[in-house]
């Protein structure tokens, strides 16, 4: 079983404002599971048709990475994404981000890269979840766990990735969330 991660890059002045403060070439993340994209976008997280225009690649711009899952994984991943829809986008985590102040993000909402982190944890692929977390962050931990099957990066996208890692603020790790599989 499979799923797809896919890093977007911004689509407007907003995107670039959020890629700025993160100091990230991504300003957006989803997962797709089943044949349906999951994804934390202000108001809230929805699980839209791979056909959906907005979160599509393309018409959107970035990058899909392939993660190998077992049967199990990817249905304790599909239960926690499910268990979400409908949950409100983590606005604070905006103010967290900018004053770097955990905190101010709300126990059981999240913004995208937390969401996709999150899902992924509770599947196993990761002993903890993170906050404060990046999507280059998110991709270089999937590498290490050994869990992306394409290297969909030009060797170019790979350098300029290595080092926004080195030059980003740490993730915090938290607990992985709990889920009913």
């Amino acid at each position: 079983m499979t799923a797809t991660v896919r890093l977007y890059y911004p689509a407007d002045a907003f995107g670039r404002l959020i890629c700025w403060r993160l100091e990230s070439d991504y300003s957006h993340a989803t997962i797709e599971l089943d044949g349906t994209i999951y994804s934390a976008t202000y108001p809230r997280i929805v699980g839209v048709g791979p056909t959906d225009p907005a979160f599509g690649i393309p018409p959107r711009n970035g990058h899909a990475f392939t993660i190998r899952l077992s049967g199990d994984e990817a249905a304790r991943a599909l239960a926690y994404c499910k268990s979400m829809l409908g949950t409100s986008y983590d606005v604070l985590a905006m103010a967290a981000w900018a004053f770097r102040i955990q905190s101010l993000q709300r126990p059981g909402h999240a913004y995208c890269f937390e969401y996709v982190y999150d899902a992924l944890a509770a599947a196993g692929v990761f002993s903890t979840s993170r906050r404060l977390v990046t999507g280059e962050q998110l991709l270089n931990d999937l590498y290490q766990a050994g869990r992306v099957e394409n290297m969909a990066l030009l060797a170019v996208d790979a350098v300029r990735l290595r080092g926004r890692i080195t030059r980003q603020k740490p993730s915090i790790s938290i607990p992985v969330p709990k889920v009913n599989a």
